[in-house]
């Protein structure tokens, strides 16, 4: 099949107005610019597309403006938005900045979402029955993560979906088998390596979560969210006796985010406050991996709290 067939045959399945792409662009504008891989391609046939009534968004020529690392602004999507690296690849970039490969090529990854989203909608564009009182129904959430690792096996995330799905079912084995398969794809998957230093703490693998857990941190940009994963690993460290190695973490908690400390134990007492002691315990020996002298006062008191619970 040649380039981009199999989306724009996709596009012909469904009736005007679910989907809308923009004309061909000229190759003297497309000339008077490097573009990463397959981008010139795409707009040899459309100008930006508007897909599944403006869910997903593929900027127009002029609208591709660079970012960092020598690639492109591709457009947006409900998980954030979308990058074309000078690699190829197609890159999903959350709230956080952190970001994970979502397409191993363009045209895989226009393939995978057409596929993923043609389970949930009809040619009209209203939705098909799939929904359940929770949301989308699990099997066809399951039908989704399927259809996209089958169009696009080397896109890392929908390996990390694979696992949240056999995470949430209990099964710790195939989540982090499908996790190591994520992580070796795209060593910057900060949330992969995040969901897989939990399973290893939680099967008491210490070094190997605090390992995960700082690769975690190190693909998070500063902020909240890397202060947490480097905590992650601060906790681990100390779990396993590593007083040097959660030291090192513990700074990089800090310089990620020098509030954070105060904000998991204001978010501990919180809990406690609310009878929820597991939940204060996990805040609490959260802030003690960073700052051991300030959190254990409150550690004391959610686990005595939880004693107390289990004895009623």
């Amino acid at each position: 099949m040649a380039f981009f067939d199999r989306f724009r045959a996709e596009l012909g399945k469904y009736e005007e107005g679910v989907h809308d792409v923009g004309d061909p662009v000229d190759d003297k504008r497309l000339a008077a610019r490097v573009l990463p891989p397959g981008l010139a391609d795409f707009y040899r046939s459309w100008d930006g597309a508007r897909l599944f009534a403006d869910t997903i968004v593929i900027a127009r020529y002029e609208g591709a403006r660079s970012v960092d690392g020598g690639g492109v602004f591709l457009g947006e999507w409900p998980d954030g938005t979308l990058e074309l690296g000078a690699d190829g690849r197609v890159r999903s970039r959350g709230d956080d900045g952190a970001a994970i490969v979502v397409g191993s090529t363009l045209e895989k990854f226009l393939a995978a979402l057409m596929a993923r989203e043609g389970l949930l909608v009809e040619r009209d564009g209203e939705f098909k029955d799939v929904f359940d009182e929770e949301g989308i129904d699990e099997r066809v959430r399951d039908k989704q993560t399927r259809a996209a690792l089958k169009i696009d096996p080397d896109a890392a995330a929908w390996h990390l979906e694979a696992a949240e799905r056999a995470f949430a079912d209990g099964d710790d084995a195939a989540a982090e088998a499908a996790l190591a398969r994520a992580v070796a794809l795209d060593e910057g998957a900060g949330e992969a390596w995040a969901l897989l230093g939990a399973l290893q703490r939680r099967s008491g693998r210490l070094s190997a979560a605090a390992a995960s857990w700082e690769r975690a941190a190190a693909a998070t940009p500063a902020g909240p969210a890397r202060a947490e994963r480097a905590a992650e690993a601060a906790r681990a460290a100390r779990e396993a006796g590593d007083e040097a190695a959660r030291a090192a973490h513990a700074a990089l908690a800090r310089a990620a985010d020098a509030g954070a400390v105060a904000r998991w134990l204001d978010e501990g007492r919180a809990r406690l406050a609310d009878g929820d002691a597991d939940g204060a315990l996990n805040r609490a020996t959260l802030a003690a991996a960073v700052a051991p002298d300030e959190a254990e006062p409150l550690v004391k008191d959610a686990r005595v709290r939880g004693k107390l619970k289990t004895l009623r």
